[in-house]
């Protein structure tokens, strides 16, 4: 994590809003308020790495700074085979960020709103490319394949919470 300066604070800052929400959100998807609470840290987590400045500098410098670059890149988009998910340090940061928001939209509730969590969540990583394309301040380029990394990750921990939901059902 010493590549991410803003990690711990960041973490810091999404376990404040997921220990005072868990209850209402887990009461709003009808499930348990452990399930709520994974949900804001992953998404709390997912704000933090992705969305706050990669570069220590201070906000009033950023729109100055000589490195803002606004870039996508789209080069080498390919679905890896399931031997190389894991393997590259950025994938497996995407997979491991959205798997837990995959297995908390599957433990939601009824199947009605673990369809309406999934679909919010399989927005969520064009909408965090959108962001690091648009605010270059950000000091991060957008890359199409953080997209499909990241839907890799939702999709595996949807599947381990559909396959986890009879066994938690009757726990």
């Amino acid at each position: 994590m010493n590549g991410l300066p803003m990690f711990w604070p960041g973490l810091l800052a999404s376990l404040v809003p997921a220990a005072l929400l868990n209850r209402p959100v887990g009461r709003l998807l009808r499930t348990h308020w452990a399930v709520g609470f994974l949900l804001l840290l992953a998404l709390g987590v997912v704000a933090t790495l992705t969305l706050l400045p990669a570069h220590p500098r201070p906000l009033r410098e950023d729109a100055s700074w000589a490195g803002v670059v606004r870039h996508c890149s789209f080069g080498g988009l390919h679905l890896r085979p399931p031997g190389e998910w894991f393997g590259s340090r950025q994938a497996d940061l995407a997979i491991l960020m959205f798997a837990p928001i995959g297995l908390a939209a599957a433990l939601a509730g009824s199947r009605r709103r673990a369809a309406a969590v999934l679909v919010g969540a399989a927005a969520l990583p064009f909408a965090l490319e959108a962001a690091q394309y648009a605010v270059p301040a950000l000091g991060r380029a957008c890359d199409a394949q953080d997209v499909l990394d990241s839907l890799l990750g939702l999709a595996l921990g949807t599947l381990l919470g559909l396959l986890s939901r009879p066994a938690l059902r009757y726990a």
